[in-house]
């Protein structure tokens, strides 16, 4: 029987009517009509604590009542949201028993109440949490590596609820108008075509070091290692002050390019440069460990079988790695289109967009740059998606099932 009998039922919708009618005398805390509408979702209420009751048992039945006090307690009282209360009331009793998505129903609860007026950012980031880490529980793993992911990605939404909360700040119409002006879309084109370009370059010579760390064992080899991961440890300032000394206009470098016509500082060579410098090492490090994931009796055999040994890395080591590849170029692309420190110290013309929110910060403050920030940040997002979405034709590593895992 789906229903409750009526004779069972009845007394307790009567206790209820009671209850609200007592409520009634007291029309300051619950107007009439936000009392009858009240009644209507506490008689739901009931039904659903019938069904816990049939499902779960009284211990179940309990913690539904206290559930409900607690909602009315933060909403109701803490709150005085009489009719948002009526409507979460409504929601935990049909999520109840759902345990997902009771875990849902809290965390909103959790950002509305708590996290005020960061609900929306707080809700979507823990919500992706918890989903990973209910994923992962659903899945048998030990409560000892759950416990670890929950832990790690209650750290990682902290780190991202600035970012999450940056995009929200600003109307599509705001962004729209933002982006019409001209020396936001030079800036963003700036940065975007550099950033490619710089890339471009590091995968040049970048992908041949990397094979060739990853193939070969020398007396030096730790050293380069080491000087691979030196652009990554030099503070940004320190790199613009760096490539000044080096190719600035009063240095013999830059003095001898510009009789060439091949100015470096203040250009867009400049900034091409200053991106190289900085993201070298995610691409070469990413590199390395991905051709060390390449099986060497592979590349042996193909040799074996009368391949060159640059037809062998054609054909055999560089498709093998591409996954590993493709992660090194998008992190590298990622690291050179938000470089900041050196391109404004070494190249600050033309504006780059990370540099052009930084002179609108400093002529009239948050409320000019935050747009252009934003628009920055959806380009980079949108950009990112494409080339990991794109990553995905690649072939898998050597070992690996169809969604890159290696088999067991």
């Amino acid at each position: 029987m789906i229903l409750p009998r009526a004779k069972h039922a009845l007394p307790a919708v009567l206790v209820l009517a009671l209850a609200h009618g007592l409520l009634a005398m007291w029309a300051e805390l619950f107007p009439l009509s936000t009392n009858l509408v009240l009644f209507a979702a506490n008689c739901y209420l009931l039904y659903c604590g019938w069904l816990v009751l049939r499902d779960g048992g009284l211990v179940e039945v309990v913690l539904f009542a206290a559930g409900y006090g607690l909602l009315f307690g933060l909403v109701a009282v803490l709150l005085g949201r009489e009719s948002l209360f009526i409507l979460m009331v409504v929601l935990y009793g049909s999520v109840f028993r759902v345990r997902f998505l009771l875990g849902l129903f809290v965390l909103f609860v959790l950002g509305y109440v708590v996290f005020q007026p960061y609900a929306f950012e707080t809700f979507v980031l823990l919500g992706a949490a918890f989903a990973a880490v209910w994923a992962l529980k659903r899945r048998g793993a030990s409560p000892f590596l759950v416990a670890c992911l929950a832990f790690g990605l209650f750290g990682l939404v902290a780190v991202l609820l600035p970012v999450v909360h940056l995009l929200v700040q600003d109307s599509p119409q705001t962004l729209g108008y933002v982006l019409s002006r001209r020396d936001v879309q030079e800036a963003i084109g700036v940065s975007l075509l550099s950033s490619c370009l710089a890339t471009l370059i590091v995968a040049l010579w970048g992908v041949p070091l990397a094979y060739a760390l990853a193939r070969s064992s020398f007396k030096g080899k730790s050293v380069i290692e080491s000087l691979v991961d030196l652009p990554i440890l030099v503070p940004q300032s320190v790199v613009g002050i760096a490539l000044l000394v080096l190719l600035g206009p009063g240095s013999p470098l830059g003095q001898a390019l510009e009789g060439y016509g091949l100015s470096v500082s203040g250009r867009f060579a400049g900034i091409v440069a200053a991106q190289v410098f900085v993201a070298c090492p995610f691409l070469i490090k990413t590199a390395v460990t991905a051709f060390e994931g390449v099986p060497a009796h592979l590349e042996e055999v193909s040799r074996t079988l009368g391949a060159s040994t640059f037809q062998t890395f054609m054909r055999v080591s560089l498709p093998l790695a591409s996954r590993g590849l493709a992660v090194g170029l998008i992190l590298a692309w990622a690291r050179a289109i938000s470089e900041f420190g050196a391109i404004v110290l070494f190249a600050p013309d033309p504006l780059s967009a990370p540099v052009l929110v930084h002179a609108e910060f400093l002529r009239a403050g948050v409320a000019e740059s935050r747009p252009i920030a934003v628009l920055l940040l959806l380009v980079c997002l949108w950009v990112f998606v494409l080339l990991g979405f794109g990553k995905r034709f690649l072939p898998a590593p050597f070992g690996a099932g169809a969604d890159g895992r290696r088999a067991r």
